[in-house]
Parts: structure tokens; sequence; C-alpha cells
């Protein structure tokens, strides 16, 4: 029931919205306002990667949810693709509090061990020390990386070796996937071990990759099935930005099946 009553006690445009629940001998249901457009897990497995200027745009949706619930005490402890749905002008809605905690204090340090494999922070992992804000920013980070590579940072077929990969921090950029500098630089600070080295919401809306072009504030519903046009890219980014150009993208197939893990 904490899932009920956080969840409904949040009123932000970027969180799906908490409608009604009920109950029955063996289950409660939870009904949260219609998200036509899937999630960004959906959309990535139609895909397969996204321009940065989309990126950016879902970025700046997603900070905006998160600043919201860190002003309120709330932590989320599952952001990832699949709890980011799209409604019907492809705003994000951040949905799924089964996991969220509301801290009783500034400062407070939680230590339960949860979260989703490829996403969870190592400081969840590790859980002596606690953990607090700064979980959702690490997921953020593998967000940002995942929708840009197209597949998750520490991902392998192995929990326990994901798990050994987020402890270690070990993971790369391939060279067969194009990204910029800026997108480069601010994953790596973001995915660090120390969580108090990372940047905080503020800093990432400041930061380079967020700040050298103009980003949508919605992007057109034709991107759920292919990638942004040269021209579209043109209106946002200025010229010499096309480090990343819509042909560099892969373009889905009809009915393919390939599933990315989370």
């Amino acid at each position: 029931m904490s899932e009920i009553k956080i969840h409904r006690s949040v009123k932000n445009p970027n969180v799906a919205q908490f409608m009604h629940f009920f109950e029955d001998s063996e289950c409660v249901y939870i009904l949260l306002e219609l998200c036509h457009n899937q999630s960004l897990n959906e959309l990535l497995k139609r895909r397969k990667r996204l321009h940065e200027l989309e990126v950016k745009c879902y970025t700046l949706q997603i900070i905006q949810a998160l600043k919201y619930l860190h002003s309120h005490r709330i932590i989320h402890r599952d952001l990832k693709l699949g709890n980011l749905f799209l409604n019907d002008k492809m705003s994000i809605k951040l949905g799924d509090f089964g996991l969220a905690t509301k801290l009783d204090f500034e400062g407070e340090k939680k230590r339960t061990i949860c979260g989703t494999p490829n996403y969870i922070a190592p400081e969840v992992l590790e859980g002596r020390a606690g953990h607090s804000y700064e979980v959702d920013i690490w997921s953020l980070g593998v967000i940002i990386y995942t929708l840009i590579i197209g597949k998750p940072p520490f991902e392998t077929t192995d929990v326990k070796a994901t798990y050994r990969r987020i402890k270690m921090n070990q993971y790369s950029f391939p060279d067969h996937v194009p990204i910029s500098d800026e997108a480069r630089d601010l994953i790596s600070r973001i995915l660090t071990g120390d969580p108090t080295a990372r940047p905080t919401l503020d800093q990432i809306l400041m930061h380079p990759f967020m700040t050298n072009c103009q980003i949508p504030k919605l992007l057109p519903q034709s991107l759920l099935a292919c990638p942004p046009s040269g021209q579209y890219i043109r209106q946002f980014m200025p010229q010499g930005m096309g480090y990343q150009s819509a042909t560099s993208l892969p373009r889905s197939l009809p009915n393919q099946q390939d599933a990315l893990r989370q």
C-alpha cells in the first residue's frame, strides 16, 4: 500500500496520473492514466537506437519528474525504460512506484536492496552506507547510455556478472556507435561509483549535452517508427553537429522481435 500512498500524492505533468485503486481477496489493482504510445522500452525495441536530440528531449522530461519527486523527499528507485511511458502527445510519464520510498528527513539513508539489475546503483548493491536520491541519477545515466548506444552499459547474460560490472564500474563505449563528446562526458560523470561525485539534476541541466542546442518540447509521433530526418534535426541543432545523422541510425524492420533485456 506504500506504492498507492506515494503515487496518489504525486501531481506532476511528467508522472503518470494516479486515477483509482480497488482490491479483491487476492490482488490490489491500480488504475493510471492511459499512455497510448507504450514506453521507451518498446520504442527502443523498434528503433534500436535514438538520435541524441531525442535523448535530450526525454532526458529533460525525466529530470523534471525527478526534480519534483526529490523536492517531496521521494526516491523512485526503479527508474528504467519500461517505467517511462509515452502519452498521445509523446510526453514522458513516469510510472510504477512499487519500489519508491519517502525519506522521513533530509539526509536519511535507505538500505533496502531493490531495483532492476541493469539500472541499479552500486551503493544499493553494497548496502552498508545506504542510499538516497543519487540512485535515481545513476539510473538516469544508464537510460541516457541505453537510448544512445542501444543496450544498457553493464548488461550481461548473468545477473551476478552484471552486478560485478556495476560494482567495478566496468563499461565502455562501442566504437561502431556514433556518440558526441558531450554525451560521453555526461554519461561518464553520472556513472561514477561515488554517489557524492555524481552531478545533481540541476548540474545535468547545465551540462553542454543539454545546453548546446535547442531542445524540442515534444517530439512528433512519426519518431515512434522512424529516425528523425536531417531537416528536422537541423531545426534544433547547430550546423556541424551532424555527428549522428538520421541515416546512421538503424531503422526497425516489420515484425522484428529482438528483445532488449531490462
